[in-house]
């Protein structure tokens, strides 16, 4: 059986967005890069591409780079020639030259050793490659569409991918929600795969019972697309019934909806909601930015943090409690700030527990921030 996913346009904001700008480049040469959670249907993007473009003849060649070692993966994509390597008997073309008029499609792609991201570099650069061990000149015309689900700023700040070829394939940037966040996906592709993996000529026709289908649009999916498909595959296969339902999936598999949410969510806006405006419009922007942008503006914090320090100690104010209020911290030493802010917040709060979340730590910390005392620091 075929276990390469099936494509479908999906109706999801997201996704439609993502299909807009395809068709607006459909007729360019621009490369593409596709990011997203692992099985979220970045190869699927990618099909659309191809269907949508001038190259919808010509062959689609997919790697994964992240299957073979440097030496296995330059075979892959350039070719060899016999006695090239141990096991090389014969001459075989690489992924480059099958691929010449249509589109090779890179899937983690930040998998790719460095050595093989040289070369991949000569040949965008230069058109032309060489199979290993071999002396003939070879030219391919192909577009690249590349991919991954790993933090690409991140790699290239440790040096594992390098930014000159990240360049080369960024000139379209596609960003693929995760299936939790396009409930309205669900449904389509729940019916594609039952199609897909019900028996021809064996049992009735199966589709999915409303209850069923709200839990699935209800689940996390940390697999996203790929988790989903396999899902429904061992389930058509077990079911019974003409109609999937509830049982005929894994006694497990539904939790609670509040219970599939990252655990870092009810607390951010419960911290939140004691903040200012804009401490929470801050909090929100924040969130909403690219880890590689986080990491250039902390990157700028820390470069700039002695002068920062010395600005610090000479300011005589710092907000200090949920009201805004300011507190004066002249003359006053580290343990003092700590203990007129917890004594603050002790006030302003109905419970110790809420005061010491509000501060990020817990209530015995904050009772010893509280109580301190001169004479105790002295004695320690």
């Amino acid at each position: 059986m075929n276990m390469q996913p099936t494509f479908i346009e999906l109706p999801s904001a997201p996704m439609q967005e993502i299909y807009h700008t395809v068709e607006q480049v459909a007729d360019s040469t621009l490369s593409f890069f596709i990011m997203g959670e692992t099985g979220v249907g970045k190869e699927g993007v990618a099909q659309y591409i191809h269907q949508k473009g001038p190259r919808r003849h010509k062959p689609f060649t997919a790697i994964n780079c992240g299957r073979f070692t440097s030496e296995l993966l330059q075979s892959e994509l350039f070719g060899h020639e016999a006695g090239a390597f141990t096991g090389a008997n014969q001459q075989r073309k690489g992924a480059l030259e099958r691929t010449n008029g249509g589109i090779l499609f890179l899937d983690e792609v930040v998998e790719m050793p460095l050595e093989a991201q040289k070369l991949l570099l000569r040949v965008l650069d230069t058109q032309t490659f060489t199979r290993l061990g071999g002396n003939e000149t070879l030219t391919s015309d192909f577009q690249v569409i590349a991919a991954t689900n790993k933090d690409i700023g991140s790699a290239i700040l440790r040096a594992d991918f390098r930014a000159d070829l990240y360049y080369r394939f960024a000139d379209i940037m596609l960003h693929v929600p995760p299936l939790r966040e396009r409930a309205e996906d669900i449904s389509p592709l729940v019916n594609t795969f039952i199609q897909e993996f019900t028996p021809k000529g064996g049992k009735d026709t199966i589709g999915i019972t409303p209850e069923a289908l709200m839990r699935l649009q209800q689940a996390a999916w940390p697999g996203n697309i790929r988790q989903l498909r396999s899902t429904l595959r061992t389930a058509i296969a077990l079911t019974t019934n003409s109609k999937l339902e509830v049982q005929d999936f894994p006694y497990n598999f539904f939790a609670a909806p509040e219970l599939e949410k990252p655990v870092s969510a009810p607390e951010i806006k419960e911290y939140t909601s004691t903040l200012p405006d804009f401490a929470r419009t801050f909090i929100a922007i924040w969130q909403s930015l690219a880890s590689e942008t986080r990491e250039a503006i902390i990157h700028e914090f820390l470069t700039h943090l002695p002068e920062f320090s010395q600005n610090l100690e000479d300011t005589q104010t710092i907000t200090s409690d949920a009201n805004g209020e300011l507190l004066n911290i002249k003359n006053m030493n580290q343990h003092e700030i700590l203990r007129e802010v917890a004594q603050r917040r002790i006030e302003a709060y109905a419970s110790l527990n809420k005061a010491a979340r509000s501060l990020g730590i817990d209530i015995r910390t904050l009772q010893k921030h509280a109580h301190w005392e001169e004479h105790n620091d002295a004695e320690n």
